[in-house]
């Protein structure tokens, strides 16, 4: 099972984009930004990635330090369509 991830290009700190860490080698991260992506899979340096156990923790993290502040904001740029995340339990 992956991971879940925020990363930006401002570093880990304050995010842009939530995606699926899918593998880890030394300090590069491959990520999936999108469930059904149609590109090669990205690199990032992980200096710029935040890894978390759950979407939800994620999603905490993206509203609490990211560019995109808002919860309707981050559910609309949403691009895991099939991924049950329980929107209920990001309170902050």
């Amino acid at each position: 099972m992956h991971k879940w991830c925020t990363y930006g290009p401002w570093g880990k700190k304050m995010p842009s984009f939530i995606g699926q860490l899918v593998e880890q080698t030394g300090n590069t991260g491959k990520i999936r930004y999108a469930e059904r992506q149609m590109y090669p899979l990205e690199y990032w340096d992980m200096d710029y990635v935040e890894v978390f156990e759950t979407i939800e923790d994620a999603i905490k993290f993206m509203l609490k330090n990211g560019t995109d502040r808002y919860l309707s904001e981050i559910k609309e740029c949403f691009n895991f369509p099939s991924t049950n995340v329980d929107w209920d339990k990001i309170n902050l």
